[in-house]
């Protein structure tokens, strides 16, 4: 047999697998309830940002076509110290807890609604099993399971969604006590920071890039399209809720998304937000599982990381890194963190850190623009540097605005600013004394990608899906 290979709807589905989250459903609802359909407006800005971000990346793939994403652009334009905090604190910690919050969801809710006499844990701690066993058996093992679930989620929030906006569904429709389109005027762009967090993650794409047929091509669309797609079937979603929720119920509920399913459509529309609910939850840890240890494995290619994160199965799939991430999530369930009061501080946090690999991306494009301008780029969007610039921007607009409560927000404050001094200190160490380098001295694109290829030499000989002759190709040319 010869390597299969993934085509567009597979990055769409990459992309809108880790930003579809049961958390955004709620985060969704509450934005509604604060800024009626005016949030809208909050939407689109927030989607223009990370249309901005995938530029970015976009083009740092396009120049540099790995799997390691962040970690390895930044080891190129501005050395592993850069890298190493950038993509710990944003991707690794923070994946960790926004996983561990997304699968204690998966527990409550079919433990409500399908198994009550089952531990809402070990339905989770199951769920996680299964998810993992899944991307044991290589991506496209992980691409047919997301596909599924994306198709599912987003046709369920376009078809209930359709149904509230026009007014079908069998509940009573609610009169708003402000029928304003924009009741908070000007002041509605405050509520960007809350719908950024309905967009963020679309990179998680880039771990395709091997196993793509045309990554130049397909990368950037299948981002792009992704926010773009997510943007419409949202914005549909404000409406239908508008007119079935009252906006006070939206800013006080705890589960806001299950409240308009029920006021829409009853009993059946409760079932089907659990069903959506699940597919959302899956989506997501099926993401962080397949993505994360790609990442891991392109820093440990670049000595970022110990050298067990190079080694793959006979599937390709980086074990030792999805053993970690799956441990860090398990490990974040028995200990009872998911379940803490401050949990949003810990996610906040962990934000900031991804705000802060944003902006490291859009350096990183500025950078490489002046280091090797000559260079072949795939695609390349410059405008003199505004989008990046523009970008910037708007991260450090997000992160001053991250929560609008000031105890938790010097809370998270305080928090990224000791992880931060130890990220600092640990990278520190091992730049200097494990590396032996510079914290700022870099590589070249061409030894980045040829580290990458090395692993893909590797990953090739080890698909059983590879046959005997390209195998021999491989191993002389």
């Amino acid at each position: 047999m010869t390597n299969q290979k993934l085509g567009l709807s597979s990055a769409i589905s990459a992309g809108i697998g880790l930003i579809v989250a049961t958390s955004c459903l709620v985060t969704l609802s509450q934005g509604v309830g604060f800024a009626g359909k005016g949030f809208i407006i909050a939407l689109a800005i927030a989607c223009g940002l990370n249309i901005l971000v995938s530029f970015s990346f976009a083009e740092l793939n396009g120049l540099m076509p790995v799997t390691g994403g962040l970690g390895q652009y930044t080891l190129a334009a501005m050395g592993p110290f850069v890298s190493m905090i950038a993509v710990i604190g944003g991707y690794i910690i923070c994946g960790i807890l926004a996983a561990s919050s997304e699968a204690a969801m998966i527990g409550f809710v079919v433990n409500s609604s399908i198994l009550p006499n089952v531990s809402p844990l070990l339905i989770t701690l199951i769920s996680i099993l299964f998810l993992f066993i899944i991307n044991v058996f290589g991506i496209r093992s992980y691409a047919r399971t997301q596909m599924i679930t994306t198709v599912i989620m987003i046709g369920s929030m376009i078809i209930i969604g359709v149904m509230g906006a026009l007014k079908l569904g069998s509940g009573e429709v609610v009169t708003q006590a402000n029928q304003a389109f924009n009741p908070m005027g000007f002041g509605v762009v405050s509520m960007t920071a809350l719908a950024f967090w309905l967009f963020i993650g679309v990179e998680f794409v880039l771990p395709l890039t091997k196993d793509m047929k045309k990554p130049e091509k397909d990368i950037p669309r299948g981002m792009i399209l992704a926010l773009l797609i997510l943007m419409v079937v949202q914005s549909i979603m404000i409406f239908g809720i508008s007119n079935y929720v009252p906006y006070e119920i939206l800013q006080t509920s705890n589960q806001p998304h299950m409240d308009f399913a029920r006021l829409l459509l009853g009993k059946v529309g409760t079932g089907w937000m659990t069903i959506i609910s699940i597919g959302a939850v899956v989506s997501t840890l099926n993401t962080i599982l397949a993505g994360i240890p790609r990442m891991l494995l392109g820093m440990a290619e670049g000595g970022m990381l110990p050298k067990a994160f190079t080694k793959t199965n006979r599937y390709g799939v980086p074990y030792n890194g999805l053993f970690l991430i799956t441990g860090g999530i398990v490990t974040a369930l028995l200990t009872g963190i998911t379940s803490a009061d401050d949990l949003i501080i810990f996610i906040l946090t962990g934000c900031l850190f991804w705000m802060a690999s944003y902006i490291v991306a859009h350096l990183n494009v500025l950078v490489l623009r002046k280091r090797y301008p000559d260079a072949k780029r795939s695609f390349c969007v410059k405008l003199f540097g505004l989008p990046q610039i523009v970008g910037i921007l708007g991260m450090i607009y997000m992160m001053t605005h991250i929560i609008d409560v000031p105890d938790l927000r010097n809370a998270i404050y305080s928090n990224a600013a000791i992880l931060m001094m130890a990220l600092v200190a640990y990278c520190f160490v091992w730049v200097k004394f494990v590396m032996k380098k510079g914290l700022f001295e870099t590589i070249s694109m061409e030894e980045v990608i040829a580290q990458d290829e090395n692993s893909s030499d590797l990953d090739l000989n080890n698909d059983p899906d590879y046959d005997d002759e390209k195998k021999l190709e491989t191993v002389f040319s």
